[in-house]
């Protein structure tokens, strides 16, 4: 069930400026070091809580189901822009919007009746909490720890501080 970008987001969850500020930073002369830890803090936390964090466009690929929900990710998913059916020929049959429903308490998608024939869909979502604003104060302050622990390391470590870790905590999505 590949998962790809169609939509990068356009900006980091946390500015220069911020982190600069939490680092206590007042010279420019490390600004590249620190562009590069939030960047590395965002991916981090991203993969730590198998979430997106500012707003982008993927697209989903999986099999058809035999009457079972679809699981979305990567989460959380805040729309499902499209669902369509790939054809035996190749080409693409966008499904109605009564064809399937969004489940958005699981964030799964439920196909309300079998499309025609077997194959594929693919789905597009809109997923990210939005903009840098709306993303969890929580996933934030991990990604300013993140930042001050990579500038005060400067290598990197074997796992998140303990205090990061109880931060994601709740944000977590587990796979059993």
């Amino acid at each position: 069930m590949p998962a790809v970008m169609l939509t990068a987001p356009e900006a980091e969850p946390i500015g220069l400026a911020d982190a600069k500020a939490y680092l206590r930073l007042d010279h420019d002369a490390e600004d590249p070091l620190v562009q590069d830890l939030i960047a590395a803090a965002a991916r981090q936390v991203e993969k730590l809580t198998r979430r997106v964090l500012i707003a982008q466009r993927w697209r989903l690929d999986v099999r058809l189901p035999c009457g079972e929900a679809i699981p979305l990710r990567p989460r959380p998913v805040r729309e499902v822009e499209a669902v369509r059916l790939r054809r035996p020929d190749g080409g693409f049959e966008t499904l109605p919007t009564d064809a399937w429903s969004f489940d958005w308490a699981g964030e799964r998608l439920i196909l309300l009746r079998p499309p025609p024939g077997r194959g594929a869909l693919e789905i597009e979502l809109a997923c990210g909490y939005g903009d840098p604003e709306d993303v969890p104060e929580s996933l934030l302050l991990a990604m300013r720890r993140l930042v001050a622990d990579g500038y005060e390391r400067r290598s990197p470590a074997e796992g998140p501080p303990a205090d990061v870790a109880a931060l994601l905590a709740p944000y977590r999505d587990l796979s059993l």
